[in-house]
């Protein structure tokens, strides 16, 4: 019988690429060894929001979880501040594997990992190499193809980028992705010249204009609804524009479809580009996999929800102790 609150949280750090990561530890009460699992969150996340979340949670069912800061971000180090790289995540969240294989109260061979939003493709990736992650679990993903990044800037200026009458045409999308690495380009030459970093808000609760863009990296009402009140809870609304070219460069499709590792993906028709999950469901070669498709849930609630992010956890959870 899981009891709520059955865990003890501990600040922590541990070392990356020359930096270190800040994270919150939630190890359960009780006699150790217990089996650990690493969290990565949304698209420009911090670990005290959604990951931390679902740390809790994971630690009432008995596992050691650590949320952390990728660097960075938050209170990791790292320069220059708010890169938005999937790259640099994905070495952090093997780096956070490596720290939690060091911890007495840790069975180093019973790993997990589980991501939200950008974090849950991300993962799938990292363990598609990484094999000591035993299972992996992916929740609302952003799962990273081209056709999920031109849904994006297609949301970014458009109320419905479902709606063919009104979302920006297949042209438009490409020319406003391209003006958008140019500027980031722009960005990163002057850094390189000047050691400058040119900053735009993360988010804005205005669309961009379907020709020009914006200057937010996520613009809307949408995704204001969720990261908007997060600005007056100190996290930063701001991200180096250069990171561009490092995010959009990023995929999850090729290793995806290398992937022979335990695999859960919970999505739904009102989550982020259903197809695409779809899609990377279908490639995932192994057959010890799972698709848990909720339609009664949109993308947003599966952060933080209380009673969406509990029985999440719990299926994650189950999927865990079956491996």
């Amino acid at each position: 019988m899981v009891h709520n609150g059955n865990y003890t949280t501990t600040r922590t750090t541990f070392p990356s690429h020359g930096e270190t990561c800040a994270g919150i530890l939630c190890t359960p009460n009780g006699k150790a060894p217990f089996p650990a699992v690493v969290l990565l969150g949304p698209y420009s996340f911090q670990k005290e929001q959604a990951p931390l979340h679902y740390a809790c949670r994971l630690a009432d069912e008995g596992y050691v979880a650590l949320a952390f800061d990728p660097r960075t971000v938050g209170e990791s180090t790292g320069t220059p501040r708010r890169l938005e790289n999937p790259k640099m995540k994905n070495e952090d969240a093997v780096s956070a594997i490596t720290y939690l294989e060091s911890l007495p109260q840790v069975d180093a061979k019973r790993i997990y990992a589980a991501g939200i939003c950008q974090g849950g493709p991300e993962l799938l990736d990292v363990a598609s190499y990484d094999k000591r992650i035993r299972a992996v679990a992916s929740v609302t993903g952003y799962f990273r193809d081209r056709e999920t990044d031109l849904f994006m800037i297609a949301a970014g200026v458009t109320l419905n980028p479902f709606d063919e009458a009104t979302a920006p045409t297949e042209q438009e999308r490409e020319k406003l992705l391209s003006d958008r690495l140019a500027r980031a380009q722009a960005a990163k030459d002057k850094y390189e010249s000047t050691g400058e970093v040119v900053y735009a808000p993360l988010v804005a609760p205005e669309l961009g204009d379907r020709v020009k863009g914006s200057d937010a990296g996520l613009p809307g009402p949408l995704v204001w609804s969720w990261y908007g009140p997060w600005t007056l809870k100190g996290w930063e609304n701001k991200y180096a524009i250069m990171s561009d070219l490092d995010h959009f460069d990023y995929s999850t499709v090729e290793g995806v479809s290398k992937l022979n590792t335990p695999a859960l993906i919970i999505h739904g028709d009102m989550c982020m580009n259903s197809a695409a999950a779809k899609r990377h469901f279908d490639s995932i070669p192994t057959k010890d996999k799972k698709l848990v498709w909720d339609n009664d849930v949109n993308h947003f609630q599966y952060y933080d929800s209380p009673d969406i992010v509990d029985r999440t956890a719990g299926k994650i959870a189950e999927w865990f102790n079956a491996h």
